[in-house]
């Protein structure tokens, strides 16, 4: 053979080795992302939880800055106590440190130290949604809330039909005497007020004294003067009253909102007491021209029962401890509701309504997830916590997290703005 077959023969066995290796080449591959199914799921699961609560708190950011200055009640005036939302959230963050130690702990075998801290993980669980029920209460006790099928106690105005619908929750109380029937000449003073039949008293109710009282001197009194005083809201140079701040100050009696209307209630009562001098001068005179005419004179006499009736109240209200700075939140309400009276009266409370629907809604969603999150973390109680419960332990804790963080939003919302 030739030294150039040779060559040749030599070249062909090198290209088949060299094909032979390329032909067994194996690549191996390593996840990049270690991630079993179980968390796959749960991250997907949360991924439509960010969406959900996304949605709701950002609504809720709109409605809540896009109001009007000054029409979005404040926290004290809606019964939200800051103090119980910092504990709850102080609960939370600690319940997120605790499942983290549970974790830690499965990791590791530790079942006794785990199944310690997994139960306080449930106890702060269980301790946040009572401080939840407890403030829901608090805000049921005193109207707070919506009324599925029903007329809110809320009103975002205090107009005539606040003034109506006032009334009728006072008088509608067994036992409560309007005015008129006190009066001299009863059946012809009842005929000038609506709705003025003489109730039979009954003791059994409790605040039927302080409804009664607040029916002569103070709805009444703005019956009277949204049907017989000028206006000076419509005529500024008329010689009567503002019918909107009479109304408003009425409302400040059941539910003060201090911060937003004192000062306004204070002018308004000023002025009440100026324009009810003047009245009670000129009576005399009015009935006088009246001469023998039994109608105007009974009218008149009616009428002076109630300026006198009013002018014994706002000579109660001018003392100097009604002078301070604080919120009061001892409306007739309070009054009420301490004296035991089931008795809710309707409440003046701008944006109230909108204020209640979101609040209920976002903070009960909420408080669905944390009992989720406790039915989740009830397995576990039962079970021997070693490392093959690992999994399990670290995906409910992510979704508590998930519960924390989106409390870590509410709490500001809520109970700071």
């Amino acid at each position: 053979m030739s030294e150039h077959e040779d060559h040749h023969d030599e070249h062909g066995q090198n290209d088949q080795g060299h094909d032979d290796h390329h032909g067994h080449l194996q690549l191996e591959y390593e996840d990049a992302l270690p991630i079993n199914n179980g968390k796959v799921c749960l991250w997907l699961f949360l991924s439509t939880e960010i969406m959900f609560f996304a949605g709701l708190i950002g609504t809720y950011i709109v409605l809540r800055f896009g109001a009007p200055a000054g029409t979005w009640p404040r926290p004290h005036d809606v019964h939200v106590d800051e103090i119980w939302g910092t504990i709850n959230t102080f609960i939370l963050i600690f319940s997120s440190f605790t499942v983290v130690l549970t974790y830690e702990a499965t990791k590791r075998n530790l079942a006794k130290r785990a199944k310690w801290c997994l139960a306080i993980t449930f106890l702060c669980g269980c301790a946040f949604l009572g401080i939840k029920l407890y403030e829901y209460a608090g805000k049921f006790e005193h109207g707070i809330h919506p009324r599925p099928g029903s007329r809110s106690l809320l009103y975002e105005q205090a107009d005539v039909y606040y003034l109506r619908d006032l009334k009728a929750v006072v008088t509608g109380v067994q036992g409560v005497i309007p005015l008129a029937a006190k009066s001299a000449d009863a059946e012809a003073a009842a005929a000038q007020v609506p709705d003025a039949e003489v109730a039979t008293p009954s003791s059994s109710d409790p605040g039927r004294e302080t409804l009664e009282e607040f029916l002569h001197h103070s709805v009444q009194w703005a019956e009277y003067v949204i049907g017989q005083v000028p206006n000076t809201e419509m005529s500024p140079d008329g010689n009567g009253l503002n019918h909107r701040d009479v109304l408003i100050a009425l409302a400040q009696e059941v539910y003060p909102l201090d911060k937003r209307y004192k000062d306004l209630t204070k002018n308004t009562l000023d002025t009440e007491k100026y324009y009810i001098e003047a009245r009670l001068k000129l009576l005399p005179d009015l009935v006088t021209a009246a001469g023998e005419d039994n109608d105007v004179l009974s009218m008149l006499a009616y009428e002076e029962t109630i300026l006198k009736t009013r002018q014994e109240y706002l000579d109660e209200q001018h003392h100097p401890e009604g002078d301070d700075d604080q919120d009061s939140h001892g409306g007739l309400n309070v009054k009420l509701h301490e004296q035991g009276s089931a008795v809710i009266l309707p409440m003046h409370i701008p944006s109230g309504n909108m204020f209640a629907a979101t609040y209920f809604l976002l903070t009960g969603f909420h408080a669905l997830h944390v009992i989720v999150g406790l039915i989740l973390f009830a397995f576990p109680m039962f079970w021997t916590l070693e490392k093959s419960r690992a999994n399990y332990i670290e995906n409910v804790g992510l979704y508590w997290h998930f519960v924390d963080l989106v409390w870590i939003f509410l709490f500001p919302l809520f109970y700071l703005f």
